[in-house]
């Protein structure tokens, strides 16, 4: 049956068959009028107005009682906590620890490579410094020989051509004209037949490259005072036939007592490429980590959140199952069925309205017998 407020107008759906006795109070939401309704009412032979689209929309349910429909429920908030905050942690603290552990490796990388190119110049120095210390007791032991038939002398070929690192090899070259002391810098034996005759810079691209990171070959060693050449060692970028640059490192060193200087170059991976391995391995470490942990972590809130979601609409479930009871008791449907049955705080609560329920029972019924 449908009854309205006397005052506000407002209608409302009561089921008879749950009032206690005749006569059932409760009051409106709107305006906290008292409105009585009787069973009476419901046998009235005059039938119910039929229900307007309004009408049924303030039909049983929590709106029927006053209870405003939320955007935000526990529902959502629990999810804003438990998924959405973590989400947006891990979106900001990710980059943040991706960057100091790059920084990290960068740093480890940087010390690793300087290691590295100081284990090379100083093993390009000493072979140079090796080949040196053999050209000049060769030379020695052969005072007859002339300059221009150290090109095709057979032994002092085999001390020039020994091995150099991997893909390394020495030449002699005139470092000053013994007569004048002018500095010359030109090759006189080399594997490479065509730079014999060539001033030792042909080797290197000319120019300060790839941002201050290469000297000039005019820097690296320069002629001092009376033409002589100091003992230098660094890298340098070299163009192949194919006209590709190639990082390559060099070392020349005076031999003694006689005009003539060895230079000794070497391709850079002879010695930066375990370094570059250990780079490439950490690199794919990082990148395989940095996936293990996103996925645990995102799989570990998906999980996580699958369970809460579950959880909490259990929970809201039966908190609203409560409410309803609550607010049907306010308005003194004292018959409201209780259906809840936990054993936890949602538990203790429906138990504790249930005794409620009795108490407003029983004081009415004591009202009624003082009454009669």
């Amino acid at each position: 049956m449908i009854v309205a407020c006397e005052k506000c107008r407002k209608k409302y759906e009561i089921d008879p068959e749950k009032f206690e006795g005749e006569v059932s109070r409760f009051r409106c939401t709107s305006c906290g009028n008292v409105i009585t309704v009787s069973k009476s009412m419901a046998k009235s032979p005059n039938p119910s107005p039929p229900k307007t689209k309004d009408e049924k929309a303030s039909g049983p349910g929590l709106e029927s009682f006053g209870l405003k429909k939320r955007k935000l429920g526990l529902r959502g908030k629990i999810f804003l906590i438990i998924i959405v905050v973590p989400i947006i942690m891990l979106v900001i603290a990710g980059p943040i620890a991706l960057g100091y552990i790059n920084n990290a490796i960068g740093l480890i990388v940087s010390e690793d490579v300087q290691s590295a190119t100081e284990r090379a110049k100083n093993e390009m120095n000493q072979m140079a410094n090796s080949i040196a210390n053999q050209v000049e007791v060769y030379l020695l032991g052969h005072p007859e020989l002339k300059r221009e038939d150290l090109a095709d002398d057979p032994g002092l070929r085999k001390i020039i051509f020994q091995r150099v690192s991997l893909s390394g090899e020495a030449s002699l070259y005139l470092r000053f004209n013994p007569e004048t002391r002018e500095p010359v810098g030109t090759f006189l034996i080399s594997r490479n037949k065509n730079v014999e005759g060539q001033p030792v810079n042909s080797l290197m691209v000319n120019g300060t490259l790839g941002k201050d990171k290469y000297d000039e070959f005019g820097k690296l060693i320069p002629a001092g005072s009376h033409g002589e050449h100091r003992v230098a060692s660094d890298f340098y970028l070299s163009k192949t036939e194919t006209g590709i640059l190639k990082e390559k490192i060099l070392a020349c060193l005076p031999v003694a007592q006689t005009p003539y200087g060895i230079v000794t170059t070497a391709d850079t991976d002879d010695f930066m490429l375990s370094v570059k391995q250990l780079e490439n391995r950490i690199k794919n470490l990082i990148f395989d980590t940095r996936n293990i942990v996103v996925g645990v972590f995102g799989g570990t809130l998906v999980l996580i959140g699958i369970i809460m979601l579950l959880y909490v609409h259990r929970v809201t479930r039966k908190i609203k199952s409560l409410t309803e009871i609550a607010y049907r008791i306010s308005v003194g449907e004292l018959g409201a069925e209780m259906g809840i049955k936990s054993k936890d705080e949602i538990g203790d609560l429906a138990d504790a309205i249930s005794r409620m329920q009795d108490s407003i029972r029983l004081s009415i019924e004591r009202l009624r017998r003082r009454t009669t």
